[in-house]
């Protein structure tokens, strides 16, 4: 069975001919598989909102207009696939409206191929891909919110059974694999991520496992240099 870590279904939604060629490079070199779609522009990208991929790559910026949208739509009809941005543009803004839209790793093609690679090659350990300016923007963002009190600490609002569930999903696990881990129906899973989401004010994986490191139940990953 394929894992969400070793992707081998992938749709790139990039314009750019270098770009789309790194992308297409990178995938076939990392996951050893040929087998991705390409969409240039938002309006072909919307006729593969019904088909479930298991690792989408996908610029901001397109043609025609940009794809946080896009990408809020995809997420909701396809929780269990990794949503990977891939864009010059890293202002707060973008990034933290993709990251709120479901995408679980954000790329900076403005970093080397090198970098890129070494980046998305986290997927193979199940951790959210992040060029490594990107993730240290991510962390400041929640360094700097307010700490909680005593009586609120998020930990605490988790139940024993929501604390590893999302110390699995933050480990790149799918909700049908934690499932099978723990034993349990996949639409148990579901419901206990919405909870954990609702508790934790989260919307996707990355912010998932940011939290799962913040809060002791993952280690951090070495950062990459």
């Amino acid at each position: 069975m394929t894992t969400p870590s070793h992707p081998q279904h992938v749709l790139i939604v990039e314009d750019q001919p270098d770009a789309l060629r790194l992308m297409q490079q990178l995938v076939e070199a990392l996951f050893d598989t040929g087998n991705h779609l390409c969409a240039p522009d938002l309006a072909q990208a919307q006729g593969h909102l019904g088909t479930s991929y298991d690792l989408v790559l996908c610029d901001l910026q397109l043609p025609d207009g940009l794809s946080i949208d896009w990408l809020r739509q995809y997420r909701q009809r396809h929780p269990d696939t990794w949503i990977v941005v891939s864009t010059l543009y890293d202002d707060d803004d973008l990034v933290f409206a993709s990251l709120r839209a479901g995408a679980d790793g954000y790329l900076l093609k403005t970093d080397s191929p090198a970098v890129q690679r070494d980046t998305l090659s986290r997927l193979l350990n199940g951790e959210p891909p992040m060029s490594p300016s990107i993730a240290r923007k991510v962390m400041r963002h929640f360094r700097a919110q307010p700490e909680p009190t005593p009586a609120g600490l998020p930990l605490a609002t988790l139940t024993p059974r929501e604390q590893e569930v999302l110390s699995l999903i933050a480990q790149g696990l799918s909700a049908k694999m934690v499932a099978a881990e723990l034993n349990t129906s996949r639409y148990t899973v579901n419901d206990q991520i919405k909870s954990i989401y609702r508790k934790l004010g989260i919307g996707n994986r990355s912010e998932a496992t940011a939290e799962a490191m913040r809060l002791g139940l993952i280690q951090a990953p070495t950062p990459l240099r």
